[in-house]
């Protein structure tokens, strides 16, 4: 399991690696290039789980005003709250938790692993080499770099919003991509950048879709 494991990430090593070369060495480039076809290929597996979540998520909401009433009726005795709060789920057949959804993001898990682990083997050994416009090296953090992880990581949690979603909601992928791109590297800053371009692809897609679903025929 170990040795399959290694030749899996090496692949993502191999792949950054010939990019690399491709661009003339060039890795800020090829990590670039390299987040945002990983990202691609993962598109139609994403999208269809984001819209199963936000799907999932409408539903529960409808829920809302009938798990008030239970909640406020039975608040003083437990057991039977959580007894009537599972019987209306089972009346709806959903569970609190899409078990789909859950699955499904644990399949994309190995590839960001094999991605940060490509990003970060190629920074260790050639990072202190490498420039990028005013970055002198990308195995270091830079505030720019971060800047623009911040901005391109929040437009696509502003393009994948929902409209139930709490505003505040919308700051924290933008705020934990600055943070690790200011712990870690410029490079994986330029893999999280490009990670939101292709997040906010996806909003626009998974909007485009809700929309025409809501459209009449």
């Amino acid at each position: 399991m170990t040795s399959m494991w290694q030749m899996f990430l090496e692949v993502f090593q191999v792949g950054l690696f010939w990019l690399t070369q491709f661009y003339g060495g060039h890795l800020a480039a090829a990590i670039v290039s390299f987040s945002i076809l990983a990202r691609l290929a993962l598109l139609p597996l994403t999208v269809r789980l984001t819209l199963r979540a936000r799907a999932h998520a409408r539903k529960l909401q409808a829920l809302r005003p009938e798990l008030g009433r239970i909640r406020d009726r039975w608040k003083d005795d437990p057991q039977r709250l959580r007894t009537e709060t599972l019987a209306v789920y089972q009346r709806r057949g959903l569970r609190p938790v899409d078990s789909g959804v859950l699955k499904g993001s644990l399949v994309q898990t190995p590839v960001f692993i094999g991605l940060f682990h490509a990003v970060r083997a190629a920074l260790t050994s050639r990072g202190g080499e490498q420039t990028l416009l005013w970055v002198s090296n990308l195995a270091r953090p830079d505030v720019g770099v971060a800047m623009i992880a911040f901005g391109l990581v929040g437009l696509s949690s502003l393009a994948g919003a929902s409209q139930s979603q709490p505003g505040w909601t919308l700051a924290i992928p933008a705020v934990s991509a600055a943070a690790m791109a200011m712990m870690l590297s410029a490079g994986f800053g330029l893999y999280l950048a490009a990670s939101g371009v292709v997040g906010t692809l996806q909003g626009l897609i998974v909007r485009r879709i809700e929309a025409g679903e809501r459209s009449p025929a």
